[in-house]
Order: structure tokens, then C-alpha cells, then sequence
């Protein structure tokens, strides 16, 4: 660490990086530049805005297991609003920065490349982009202008310094190039959670508590006087719900960007000023725009949420479904997976749902960027339910964002509201099914019933005998005067069980039809059955062919022990050329039938869910770009 006295005020400037070249004077403002042991007053910094960032200089933290102190600080605006740059002294006296806009936080270091680097002029919004091996996509482009700086920094910046910067992600990378200088300059670094970062030395706590009620700014509309509010620095646009007029909170007067005519009042089913608990923390609801599908003309509902340390969400309405969306800091990776389109994001897979066009139709309320009614955008919606993975896109930028269904119910209990919420119509995109539960758990059931019906089955099969009691070869035609056979007295023992009586004749292009009775030969009871044995073949223009077969098997069940005979009464043709038929009696035959009807029975119910299911998912897709089924169907 260096130390020189201010030119200006005389108070003590530390230079704590080695590669810090300029200092601004916490105490009087001096923008100093540092000639080797001498400073260079170059004048007064402009004030910085109060953002209400809880990052402040001094701050400490952690990246990747090292530690770092928050050392100088440039304050920028574009077009979607204020960025911070932090500048971050590690340790290990490596230097950094650390992003700040909107609620994202970027970690991101300096860094030399061999790869030729595209001109500005070259570069479009989705573009691929190999930087050291790895590919990103340009997903920003726009102009920044420097507001001020305080602390050290590496060179030389002031109010008004402009610069042209494109941001790139790739799936876990961000990337930004700065073409303040030529060659642009290329830094290289990762999307982070503020908690990560273990931030320590924060804002002063009644500070952070000041922010966190609010800090708003009240003030009058310019046009129709109606009273408006602020939350954040960081807005940049406020539409006025009374006169429909679009001001500039950027400008002291809040000065008219433009005005729009609604068809009609529309009042927000959340009142703005509401206040809800989402991710454990408490949002206020400062800004309702309404988009409207440019092709078929659906519309839905967006509010911006507003929490200081986790920065902006979005809740979303449409037909009574909600989702709770955040904006993403990486790129999620779009794909072909059996030749549909997909997207991948931490290695889960999204199902492309539809592209469609939306323009904002009404607004109400404070917004991060210069919001205008009839703006439109580009959108690119992937499910994989509960969750919806979004692009918006326009020729500056492309915005990725994840949804999560909420329940009506869910949205109500956030914002402690007595008054129900309209019922959902419909299935949204990103649905999950209401049954999925209660289908789970019959399928649980089924498969556990399923089990023990095989253990049964396989039990009983082990246990059955399989035990041929009886066969003989029966000559057919019977001799002259002959009209039935009777055998022989045979045993059947054991419980109570089946009893299989197989057949089989060698007829060719014939056949023969068995009178069959099982007679107990103590109580003369009879179970009679009737069975025909055909086999037919041939050649018909010049194919084979053949129907029936030579053998045939009839169970007779609940059969208890005792003696018995069988009784055959043969039918035969007119032109019967004669067969032998072997008839053969088995005691205890393991059958299936009973297990597959009580395994068919017990799936209906399953199947029941299994139908419902797919009627549910037929519903999601039918507006998308892949339905599932034909209008006809």
C-alpha cells in the first residue's frame, strides 16, 4: 500500500493495487492521478447517483476461496439504466471488478487473447463468438457513458467517458468486450449470487434499513398532477396510470418521453404499492406493463418487482396463471435432442413450446428502462414444467429468464390478501399437473400390487404339480356299433384344483369335434365340455397358407380329489379318412389367466391418471408450435 496527501485538501490517498493509477479523493472529490510518488489534480469527480447499492467501498468478500477488498467504484449509464463497476483487490494482489445492474452481480478480470477480436460494427445480438476456446453469444450491445468514479482505478475515466461494450455469456462464462480502447479491451468471468460472495462491510445498517423501506421519492406527474413515487435510483422511466403519460426519472423535471392511449382502463389485479414475500424476502410491486401476442392477440400481464439487495423480479399473469420469473446471468445452450429444438440450463433439458412476437400494450408504474407502449420483442419460450425458460430479444440485446408456475393460492399468501384471485382458464405453458401427486402414489401402489401378484403367481406355479393322471390313443373312428369311449377309472388327489384335459388329433384338412365329460366315478357328477380340432392348409396364388392346429387344451376348474373317468363322444365329417386323437389328462396345471385379468383390473386406475395426463398435455401444447394433436382430433 502506497500513501500520498490530496493536492487539493491535503487529506491521506491510498493506493492499495499495484495497477492503480487514479484515486479520487474521498474527502473533497479530487480526481488524482498518480506519477510515481507524485499526485496530479486533474478536478472534481462528479457525485455519484444513490443507487442504492449496498456495495460500497471498503466492502469485503470471497471469490473462489479468495479474499478480496472493494478498492474503486465507476458508476455508468446505458439505456437499461445504472451498472456499477467495483474494483476488487484480491490477496493475492490480482485485480478484478465486480458488475453490478439490476439485482446480477459479475465477476470479471482482465484478460489477453491471442483470438482476433470483432470490430463493433461486426457484431449482432445472438451471435457466436469463440473467445480462448470456449464459445459465447453476444447477448448485449449498447453504449455507456461514465457518471463518475471514486476510490482507485486502473485508468484514466471521468463524467461523460463513452464507450461502446457488447456483454457475451455461454452457459457458466460472461464476457465483455470494452472498445474504449483498440484493440478492445477483453474481460473474462462468471455470473454470481450476491450470498456467494459472503459480503461483509456492507452499507452502514441504518442505511440498509432505510433501503429496504423503500427510500421512495414522491413527486407530482408533470401533466395531470396526480401523485407518483420512485423506489430506486435505477429507474428510468415512470408511466402515469392517470394521463397515460411516460416520464423521465432520470430528468429533475420529469420531462414527457411520450404519451399512449389505452382502449381502456385497466386496473392490476395487484395494486401497485403492494408489498410480497417471494425467496424469503419482502418485493414491492412498482411497475404493471401488459403485452399483447402480435399474431394472435393474447395478452397477459407483467409486474416488476422490487426488492434493494436481490434487485428485480417479474410476476406474471395470464388467464389466472402466475409465474415468479428472474433474469438470468448465464446462456442457457440451445440444441437438437431427436430432432426437436431444446434448451439446456445446469443440465436440465427444456422443450422449445413456440416463437412469437409481443408488444407492450399498457404501462403503469416505474421501470429500469426507457419502457414505451408499442415496443416489441422477440420471444423464445422452452418448458419443462413447473418451470419456463424465456428469450426476449431485440437488435441490442438478448435477455434470458427462468419462471416458476405459482398457484393462485401461492400468489395470494404472498401478499396476505383476503381477496381471491380469478380462477386460471385454461393450461398454461408451464403448468405443472394438479394430479401429478395423487398419480405418483397410485402408481406406487399399482407396482407394489403388481409385485406381490407375481410373487403370488411365481408361488403358485412353484407349488402346482403339473401331474398327468390319465392319457391314452384313442383310434377315431371308434369300432362299428361303438358311439362313445369310456376310460378307465383314474385318481386326482390333493386340494382342490384344476384339472387340464389336453387333445390333440393328426387330421389334415379335416377335423373332429370331442363330446368330452369328466364324470366322478363316486358321485356320478359330470362336467361336461365340447372342443373341435381342425387343420386346414393350402396354396392360394401362390402363398401358403393355414388355418387352425392339431392340438387343444380345456381346463376344468375346482376339481376336488377323488376317482374319475372321462367319457369321449367323437363328431366326425361325412368324408372323415380317420385320425387318432391322444387325449391326456393333468392334475394341477399352473394358469396365468386369473393373474393377468386381476393385473389388467388393478391398472385401470393408474391408466385412469395415465389418460387424464395426456388430455392435460394435449391441452398445453395445442397453441404451441408442436400440438399434439390435429384440431380434426
Amino acid at each position: 500500500m502506497k500513501t500520498a496527501n490530496c493536492p487539493s485538501c491535503g487529506a491521506p490517498v491510498e493506493f492499495r493495487c499495484s495497477v492503480s493509477i487514479l484515486a479520487v479523493c474521498g474527502y473533497c472529490r479530487s480526481t488524482l492521478v498518480r506519477h510515481g510518488t507524485d499526485l496530479e489534480n486533474l478536478g472534481k469527480m462528479a457525485e455519484l447517483l444513490d443507487d442504492q447499492s449496498l456495495i460500497q467501498l471498503g466492502t469485503e468478500g470471497s471469490y473462489r476461496g479468495v479474499r478480496f477488498a472493494v478498492v474503486g467504484r465507476i458508476q455508468l449509464r446505458y439505456s437499461a439504466g445504472l451498472w456499477n463497476e467495483w474494483h476488487l483487490l484480491f490477496d493475492n494482489q490480482r485485480s478484478g471488478w465486480l458488475g453490478e445492474a439490476n439485482g446480477q452481480y459479475f465477476v470479471t478480470f482482465l484478460s489477453a487473447t491471442k483470438d482476433a477480436l470483432p470490430a463493433y460494427a461486426d457484431l449482432y445480438v445472438g451471435q457466436q463468438i469463440r473467445l480462448q476456446g470456449r464459445d459465447y453469444h453476444v447477448a448485449n450491445l449498447d453504449s455507456s457513458r461514465c457518471i463518475g468514479g471514486a476510490g482507485e482505478l486502473p485508468f484514466m475515466v471521468g463524467e461523460g467517458y463513452d464507450t461502446q461494450v457488447a456483454d457475451l455469456r455461454s452457459d457458466t462464462r460472461f464476457a465483455t468486450l470494452d472498445y474504449s480502447e483498440t484493440p478492445p479491451l477483453l474481460f473474462l468471468g462468471e455470473g454470481v449470487e450476491f450470498d456467494s460472495l459472503k459480503l461483509a462491510n456492507l452499507r452502514a445498517e441504518p442505511q440498509k434499513a432505510a433501503l429496504a423501506a423503500g427510500q421512495v421519492k414522491s413527486f407530482q406527474c408533470p401533466q395531470c398532477a396526480a401523485p407518483l413515487q420512485i423506489h430506486s435510483d435505477q429507474i428510468e422511466t415512470v408511466a402515469c396510470g392517470s394521463c397515460e403519460s411516460i416520464l423521465d426519472a432520470a430528468d429533475p423535471n420529469y420531462s414527457v418521453i411520450s404519451r399512449f392511449r389505452a382502449a381502456a382502463k385497466i386496473k392490476p389485479t395487484v395494486a401497485l404499492g403492494s408489498r410480497g414475500r417471494f425467496e424469503g424476502a419482502d418485493f414491492d410491486v412498482i411497475g404493471y406493463l401488459r403485452r399483447r401476442d402480435t399474431q394472435w392477440g393474447a395478452e397477459w400481464g407483467e409486474y416488476l418487482l422490487l426488492n434493494p439487495e436481490k434487485g428485480f423480479r417479474w410476476l406474471v399473469e395470464s388467464k389466472g396463471h402466475w409465474s415468479y420469473v428472474r433474469t438470468l446471468n448465464r446462456q442457457p445452450m440451445e440444441k437438437l435432442a431427436w430432432g426437436k429444438p431444446v434448451a439446456q440450463l445446469l443440465g436440465k433439458n427444456y422443450k422449445h413450446f413456440e416463437n412469437s412476437a409481443a408488444e407492450v400494450s399498457y404501462v403503469v408504474g416505474e421501470f429500469y428502462w426507457r419502457v414505451k407502449v408499442g415496443e416489441t420483442v422477440r420471444i423464445t419460450d422452452y418448458v419443462n414444467p413447473p418451470q419456463v425458460l424465456s428469450e426476449e430479444r431485440t437488435d441490442q440485446e438478448a435477455v434470458w429468464s427462468l419462471g416458476e408456475y405459482l398457484a393462485p393460492e401461492t400468489v395470494q399468501q404472498a401478499f396476505a390478501s383476503k381477496q381471491a384471485l380469478p380462477k386460471p382458464i385454461g393450461v398454461a405453458l408451464n403448468q405443472p399437473w394438479p394430479h401429478a401427486e395423487a398419480s405418483r402414489r397410485t402408481w406406487l401402489w399399482f407396482g407394489l400390487f403388481a409385485v406381490l401378484l407375481t410373487l403370488i403367481q411365481v408361488g403358485s406355479m412353484v407349488l402346482s404339480s403339473g401331474k398327468t393322471v390319465y392319457e391314452t390313443t384313442l383310434p377315431l373312428p371308434l369300432g362299428a356299433g361303438q358311439e362313445d369311449f369310456e376310460s378307465e377309472p383314474f385318481q386326482v388327489s390333493g386340494r382342490p384344483s384344476n384339472v387340464e384335459i389336453r387333445s390333440s388329433a393328426n387330421v389334415d384338412n379335416s377335423w373332429v369335434y370331442l363330446n368330452l365329460q369328466l364324470v366322478e366315478a363316486d358321485t356320478g357328477a359330470v362336467r361336461t365340455l365340447g372342443r373341435e380340432i381342425s387343420y386346414y392348409h393350402g396354396v392360394d396364388g401362390g402363398e401358403s397358407w393355414s388355418e387352425g392346429g392339431t392340438d387343444d387344451e380345456a381346463v376344468v376348474f375346482d376339481v376336488p380329489a377323488g376317482r374319475y373317468y372321462l367319457v369321449v363322444d367323437p363328431e366326425l365329417p361325412s368324408d372323415f379318412r380317420g385320425a387318432n386323437v391322444r387325449l391326456r389328462v393333468v392334475r394341477d396345471v399352473p394358469s396365468a389367466a386369473n393373474y393377468w385379468i386381476a393385473l389388467l383390473l388393478l391398472s385401470l386406475w393408474p391408466l385412469g391418471y395415465w389418460w387424464r395426463k395426456n388430455r392435460f398435455e394435449i391441452e398445453r401444447w395445442k397453441d404451441s408450435d408442436h400440438p399434439l394433436a390435429s384440431e380434426g382430433d
